[in-house]
């Protein structure tokens, strides 16, 4: 007789108080039954009183806590799927609240040299920043990706050993690195929407939104050259790169033509805006939304700022 497969929820954490209760109460509900899956809790030296609410579900769920301080993500993920037992990995993130059944969904699905997921969506009560970037990204795929978040991720054991895991040295864009990895080893990506769950850590304001994506690039540059000869990123990199020298090209050339050459001082600001402009205006008239054009520039510009900051950040890290 065979045995029925057994899901392993790998749940990295980092101060993680305000979420971590929800999260596991959804994974408490979940219709699959309760011998069919496991959770394992990798904690990352929270200060906070994470640790303590997840103990309270060690009695409810077949729960194991790890403490792992001071690694990266990569790490946890990677440490949390070695005390796996099941068959089957799931990544969840400690503010992606999944849907009652989310694991069942999942396990119907599931197939060797496969990484399946979903995009996440928004939470309910997501401000005008979630809502637009949301609204025009592609968030709503279904079927073969380039890419899935880690945040909602699952794949056989076989195929997660097969890969190596994730890269230990990559801090941020684990998941677009893997996916890479994975897709140019010949496995497939797939987006399934009935997986899709909600990401509380969905920016409510400009500076969180900004905040957000420069950590997230902190090292674009690394996944960009891990993937080639996959130029799939090279767009990005470049929009980045672009961003960062208009930038500085904005705020030092106006100090050495001013005030005779007013034309020439605001050129650099002209081309610093035209990329967000243009993105922002394309994807407005395409789904004729034009009044969202302006909350989609500001974001763009945003994104390709903070982008550039993390850019920046690395040229001077490893300067020192």
């Amino acid at each position: 007789m065979e045995i029925p497969a057994k899901i392993c929820v790998v749940v990295p954490a980092l101060n993680e108080e305000a979420h971590i209760q929800a999260c596991l109460s959804c994974l408490e509900a979940q219709t699959l039954p309760r011998d069919r899956f496991e959770v394992v809790l990798v904690d990352n030296g929270s200060t906070d009183r994470t640790v303590a609410v997840a103990r309270g579900f060690e009695s409810r769920l077949a729960l194991r806590i790890l403490g792992l301080p001071g690694c990266t993500i990569s790490e946890l993920r990677n440490s949390g799927a070695a005390l796996a037992s099941g068959s089957i990995l799931a990544f969840l993130d400690a503010d992606c609240m999944p849907q009652s059944n989310w694991l069942e969904e999942a396990l119907v699905r599931a197939q060797d040299n496969t990484l399946w997921g979903a995009h996440y969506l928004i939470p309910r009560d997501a401000t005008w920043v979630g809502r637009t970037w949301f609204k025009y990204q592609a968030t709503a795929q279904s079927g073969p990706v380039s890419f899935l978040p880690a945040g909602c991720l699952f794949l056989t054991r076989s195929t997660f050993i097969a890969l190596g895991g994730f890269d230990s040295s990559v801090e941020t864009s684990e998941d677009v690195e893997l996916c890479e990895r994975a897709r140019s080893q010949g496995m497939n990506v797939i987006a399934y929407p009935a997986l899709a769950l909600y990401h509380e850590g969905t920016p409510r304001t400009l500076s969180r939104f900004y905040r957000q994506n420069r950590w997230h690039g902190k090292h674009l540059l690394q996944v960009v050259l891990a993937s080639l000869p996959s130029t799939r990123n090279v767009p990005l990199l470049s929009l980045t790169v672009y961003t960062l020298v208009m930038f500085w090209a904005a705020l030092l050339v106006p100090l050495l033509v001013l005030p005779h050459h007013v034309v020439l001082a605001i050129l650099p600001l002209i081309l610093l805006l035209l990329p967000p402009f243009l993105l922002a205006l394309g994807k407005t008239l395409k789904s004729h939304s034009p009044l969202d054009a302006p909350a989609l520039f500001l974001l763009y510009l945003t994104y390709f700022l903070a982008r550039a900051a993390s850019l920046t950040h690395l040229f001077l890290r490893r300067r020192r």
